[in-house]
């Protein structure tokens, strides 16, 4: 008897946390929270930026959803960017204050896929940034 109750013992314990994973969104569902994380990111910037890109994590973390707004500043007349954080829950949005294109470069599927294939041409595996730093 007490074998079975020890056998059962771990299931139990990791009930509730399987009951998320039983009921993981369909790919319809991702792509409207990814819409709404965009749509209320965009409307919470505090400037209207030009030529916006908006880059959204495609599921963000348990609680939040993640993106980076990139763009040209009207006021500052430069590029900027600015960090998107979208609560789950209350479907909420907090911006950063803008970061300055040359404090943050937002690598866009296009270089990533360009540095991907330049590596493996060179057999290099390491990633290194432009300073050289890994």
């Amino acid at each position: 008897m007490h074998l079975r109750l020890l056998c059962a013992l771990p299931l139990v314990l990791a009930a509730p946390f399987a009951a998320p994973l039983a009921h993981a969104s369909s790919p319809d569902a991702w792509e409207e929270f990814r819409a709404d994380v965009e749509k209320r990111c965009l409307a919470g910037l505090p400037e209207t930026l030009g030529t916006p890109n908006v880059f959204v994590e495609p599921t963000g973390t348990q609680s939040f959803g993640l993106a980076a707004i990139e763009g040209l500043s009207p006021e500052s007349k430069s590029q900027i960017t600015y960090l998107c954080v979208y609560d789950k829950q209350k479907r909420t949005v907090e911006v950063s204050p803008p970061i300055a294109a040359e404090f943050l470069h937002v690598v866009r599927e296009s270089e990533r896929e360009a540095a991907a294939a330049e590596r493996a041409k060179t057999g290099d595996d390491k990633t290194v940034d432009e300073a050289g730093q890994e």
